[in-house]
């Protein structure tokens, strides 16, 4: 099986693409790292270093044996380059994590809230509208929230709740 992973370099795709890679999956992350400049801008750094790109490809080879190829790519700008991507690499799934992913930050400013917006709904438009343009088959997961759960209501008063 071949999987392309978008937003494989955060929190949840990068585990997802070890995960998969381990389970004898070709895996190709595509990222365009903007979560690593979000956190320049934020002054902020993790508490475990997180390596280039680079070094955590090759110290996934060097424990596992296996193999995971990078593109780097905006996947909510260059829609093109997307489709070329999906119609060459023919993965037969694509796991969609390619998102902002904090609600905090859109609402820093009006420019924070424009860049979430424009990236996250476009991400997953370009995403939709390549996989048709590809022509290809390919099973797609969207694992995304929008909006901060702890605001969810917990109990639903409607009638026809679940």
């Amino acid at each position: 099986m071949r999987v392309m992973i978008l937003g494989g370099d955060g929190f949840c795709g990068w585990p997802t693409a070890l995960h998969l890679s381990a389970r004898g999956w070709d895996v190709l992350v595509v990222d365009n790292l903007s979560r690593r400049n979000i956190d320049n801008e934020l002054e902020i750094r993790s508490l475990t270093p997180i390596r280039t790109m680079g070094e955590r490809i090759a110290a996934w080879k060097e424990v596992s044996g296996r193999t995971i190829d990078f593109v780097n790519l905006t996947v909510g700008k260059e829609f093109d380059r997307l489709v070329a991507l999906i119609k060459d690499w023919a993965p037969d799934s694509v796991v969609h994590f390619a998102e902002q992913r904090a609600a905090p930050y859109s609402m820093k400013s009006a420019r924070h809230k424009l860049y979430t917006v424009d990236n996250n709904l476009n991400a997953t438009n370009h995403l939709l509208a390549a996989i048709v343009e590809s022509g290809r088959d390919v099973h797609l997961a969207h694992l995304g929230t929008m909006g901060s759960m702890a605001t969810l209501p917990r109990v639903c008063a409607s009638p026809r709740a679940i």
